[in-house]
This record gives structure tokens, C-alpha cells and sequence, in this order.
């Protein structure tokens, strides 16, 4: 089993400069009206800009927005970028569904789940990938007795949105490990927050992303095991979307988007040490957590598979009612 060295509690002033971040492109952007988003100007194209807010997660990926805004890809396709970030994406899809916010990432579960309550979400790109090795992991104290997924049944265990890939993945996990995944009980908490909640007591696990997966995995901490790897290997972590009035209405500003997202993030996937340095230089990551952290996979084709393998989790596990809408989720990804 994979065991990422410790690293000083003190880094975690730096991981939690990522939950209030907020940063655009160096022409600036204004708030419009009541919204507390840009306000649009022209159309991207005719050398003109548009201005969007994308939300994003206070997670270490966020640092490949700030990348793309450093290294001009937005600008060069018309896009003055503002990030925001948010707790989870399942919270960021009611913001872009009303127009708040134009662009966001948030995981599989979360999209499907919005799909499936009829809400017009689409992904335009891939954002991130599972490794091989994983990138999401549940925690627990070196004496707590957890060694495997099935030791977690009747445990409390902290995920940072309910009903989405944390508990997803960890009940599968649970049940291919022999274990009873309905006695398991979820509890809501930001990322930032549960290294202090385990170390307390109050739960008796957590499942976390870098870079609080390097910062809780401390003296007296543990990594149990990797739930994406158990349930679906190779999954998105995370997605790039927006709503389909915004594609249907305009289609130029997505089209620009998903060029400026995908050389992002292809950029990042070639360029892992650069990611860091703007983590530490954007994000205020401690350059010794910078180093030690985990980075996802980034970019590259929608992996349809993996996304419909979610699905259908989503629904054995009473996610969702119906049959997961893939097709309808995927129809604007490319």
C-alpha cells in the first residue's frame, strides 16, 4: 500500500489560501450587476474579449486555471477568466445553471445527478484523471483498527459533498471488500476541516484530495486505501462544464473555452513541475507541499467508459432513479 511522507501541520495555512482563492486574467474583469459575476462584454473573437467566471474546487488542479490565465490561453481565444471557488460541485452546478458562474469543474456524480434531475448541464472537456495509483484517498488514525474498505462499515467517515464520488467510490469499495456499505455514515465537511475533525475524534475517516491528502497523512495519520482505484480505475476526478443555454445561446464563447481548457490542460499534463510552481505562487501552497503532493492526470479524451461505469454505480447504490444520462451529459464534451 502506497504511503505519501508526512508533512508538517503547519502547511496547512498554505492548502487553505486554496478555499477563498480568486484570481483573473491580467486585464482585469468587472461584476455584473446582482450577480457577483463578470459582466459580458463582447462575444470572444474580433480581437475583443468576454468576460466568465469559472468555479473551480479549493483543490491543488485549481492551479491549472491560474496557469492557463498566466500563460495567455484564455486571452489569446477572447476570455478575461475569474475563478471562485466553491466546497463542491454540487454546489457550483446551481451557480452555473443560473448563469452566475459560466464555467465550472466538478466530478462525474455530481453532473449525472444534475442531469438526472433535469437540469441542462454539459461537459465541454476533460479536466482530471485518477492515476494509477490514486489521487483521492480515506484516512484514518494509525491505531483507529481501519486497514481495509470493509473496516469502515459502521464508521463515520467525512466527505466534502454527500451523495457523490467520495461515498460512491468508498461503498463499492466497501462491498468488493466483503463489507456492508448501507451501516456507513457520511458526514458533510470542507476539505480544510477534516484533519482537525479526524485528529479530534469526531470521525472516524476522511476522504480527501491533495493537497490535504499529503497534509493529513501525518504522525498518527494513515492512508486505508484509494476508493476510485478499488471502483473505477482511470475515472475523471473532475470535468469542465457549463449549461446548455450557455451552448445553445453561445456557442462561440464555448467553443473558445474548450480550445483554451484543453491546451491548459495538455500543457499541465507536459509541464507537472510548472503546475507546482504556480500552486505555490497562485495558491500560496507551501513549496514543501508543492513538492510532496500527488498530481493528477490532466486532460486528454472524455473517457465515456468510466463515466458510464458511475452511472451505473449511481444508480445501484440510490444516487439516482433512472438510468444515468450519459449521452446527454457528454453530448457537448470535445
Amino acid at each position: 500500500m502506497k504511503k505519501i511522507t508526512a508533512i508538517a501541520g503547519a502547511l496547512l495555512a498554505g492548502a487553505l489560501a486554496l478555499t477563498g482563492c480568486s484570481s483573473g486574467s491580467p486585464a482585469g474583469s468587472t461584476a455584473a450587476p446582482g450577480t457577483g459575476a463578470p459582466a459580458a462584454s463582447a462575444p470572444a473573437g474580433n480581437g475583443e474579449t468576454k468576460a466568465v467566471t469559472v468555479g473551480t474546487l479549493p483543490i491543488l488542479p485549481t492551479a491549472v486555471m491560474h496557469m492557463g490565465i498566466e500563460k495567455g490561453f484564455f486571452a489569446e481565444n477572447g476570455l478575461d477568466v475569474t475563478i471562485e471557488t466553491g466546497q463542491g460541485g454540487a454546489a457550483l452546478v446551481p451557480a452555473v445553471q443560473s448563469g452566475t458562474m459560466q464555467f465550472a469543474t466538478g466530478n462525474v456524480t455530481s453532473l449525472l445527478t444534475a442531469r438526472d434531475r433535469g437540469l441542462d448541464i454539459r461537459v465541454i472537456a476533460s479536466y482530471t484523471y485518477d492515476t494509477d495509483d490514486g489521487v483521492h484517498a480515506v484516512l484514518a488514525k494509525e491505531d483507529s483498527g481501519i486497514n481495509s474498505p470493509k473496516d469502515l462499515a459502521g464508521k463515520k467517515v467525512a466527505i466534502n459533498t454527500l451523495k457523490s464520488m467520495g461515498d460512491l467510490h468508498i461503498m463499492d469499495a466497501i462491498e468488493k471488500d466483503g463489507g456492508d456499505p448501507a451501516s456507513v455514515q457520511f458526514v458533510e465537511m470542507g476539505f480544510p476541516q477534516m484533519g482537525a475533525a479526524l485528529d479530534a475524534g469526531h470521525v472516524d475517516a476522511v476522504w480527501t484530495p491533495e493537497p490535504f491528502m499529503t497534509i493529513i497523512s501525518g504522525t498518527g495519520n494513515k492512508i486505508v486505501f484509494y476508493p476510485g482505484v478499488e471502483s473505477v480505475k482511470g475515472h475523471p476526478t473532475m470535468m469542465f462544464f457549463t449549461s446548455g443555454q450557455l451552448v445553445d445561446n453561445d456557442p462561440g464563447t464555448v467553443d473558445a473555452m474548450k480550445k483554451a481548457i484543453n491546451r491548459a490542460m495538455d500543457y499541465a499534463q507536459e509541464n507537472p513541475d510548472e503546475v507546482r510552481q504556480v500552486a505555490i505562487d497562485k495558491l500560496k501552497t507551501d513549496p514543501a507541499l508543492a513538492e510532496k503532493v500527488v498530481l493528477e492526470d490532466f486532460g486528454g479524451p472524455v473517457r465515456t467508459e468510466q463515466v458510464r461505469a458511475t452511472g451505473d454505480l449511481m444508480k445501484k447504490f440510490g444516487f439516482i432513479e433512472k438510468d444515468a444520462d450519459v449521452d446527454g451529459l457528454l453530448a457537448s464534451a470535445g
